[in-house]
């Protein structure tokens, strides 16, 4: 109830009361999900598995929000995968906790924003794609700022925009089924020519040259418009941003966490409970299987 639904944990004992008639505590709700949560505990080993299963899926969305550890400011992060959802807290954000699931030997694609964590140099031979709403994003601010300014240097941010609005209506288009696999590719290849031939244009406006410079950047390493190229590849991180929400409403209704323990078991529940959602299965069974597999071993 409170790790899937959101009940905050005081109110949980209420809930039970009037429907089931069990009189349990609070506190006696929060040890028990610290001890089923330790190291060696089944739910404690489905979450390590979970983790282990990142580095074998052919891409995995990433981002994080803010979250506190007993007043002190740390991170929620979160991985989301075809197949699981994992999320695991630090009071870091560095490429030392990104590469706890996605180590510089991952095979698959990352799909992320352009925080510069992403751009660590332990992470050169990964294969990522950056979030293109956000690349649409730094373009309309360009552009928003260029309006406001005499001269001509605001075409240069708007067309960048419709090239790459025409991008994402194009993957769009694919996975609706109106256009062909290789259509998709020769309408890339035409796409991907025209973007780099706005990249190698000399800009006089700063706002030009810092939103040029950031593209560049990223595209001169391939992450910029892979997708185009493979279709399977998400050209955004909205499925990452999605799997954020659950706990982003449990950050307003639990205050976070007290103590590292229960930022533990916040992450291993959360995790095992919205798998089980993305999977189809009923996350209240799963949790109920793990506990009497413990009480049998």
């Amino acid at each position: 109830m409170h790790y899937d639904l959101g009940i905050p944990v005081r109110k949980v004992p209420e809930v039970l009361r009037l429907t089931t008639g069990l009189s349990v505590s609070q506190s006696a709700l929060t040890r028990d999900a610290l001890r089923v949560t330790r190291a060696g505990h089944v739910l404690q080993q489905g979450y390590q598995q979970l983790r282990d299963d990142v580095q074998q899926q052919p891409s995995v969305h990433q981002d994080d929000t803010g979250w506190r550890v007993h007043g002190q400011s740390a991170w929620l992060q979160v991985f989301k995968t075809p197949q699981s959802v994992v999320y695991q807290i630090r009071t870091r954000h560095t490429h030392a906790q990104l590469q706890e699931l996605v180590p510089a030997t991952y095979q698959g694609t990352l799909c992320c924003d352009r925080f510069s964590t992403y751009d660590h140099g332990s992470l050169a031979d990964v294969k990522q794609q950056k979030c293109l709403h956000h690349v649409i994003g730094s373009c309309k601010q360009a552009l928003n700022v260029q309006l406001q300014q005499a001269g001509r240097g605001r075409a240069y941010p708007r067309k960048l925009l419709v090239d790459f609005q025409a991008a994402l209506g194009l993957h769009q288009r694919f996975h609706l089924g109106y256009c062909t696999l290789s259509e998709y590719q020769r309408l890339g290849r035409e796409l991907t020519a025209q973007i780099e031939t706005r990249l190698d244009q000399s800009c006089r406006s700063k706002e030009n040259l810092r939103l040029q410079k950031g593209l560049v950047k990223h595209h001169q390493r391939g992450n910029l418009l892979r997708f185009l190229a493979d279709p399977l590849i998400e050209p955004t991180n909205n499925a990452a941003e999605r799997a954020l929400r659950p706990a982003v409403i449990a950050r307003k209704v639990s205050q976070c966490s007290k103590t590292t323990a229960g930022s533990e078991a916040f992450a291993i529940f959360k995790s095992l409970t919205q798998t089980a959602r993305l999977r189809g299965l009923d996350p209240f069974q799963i949790l109920l299987d793990h506990r009497i597999n413990q009480n049998t071993r």
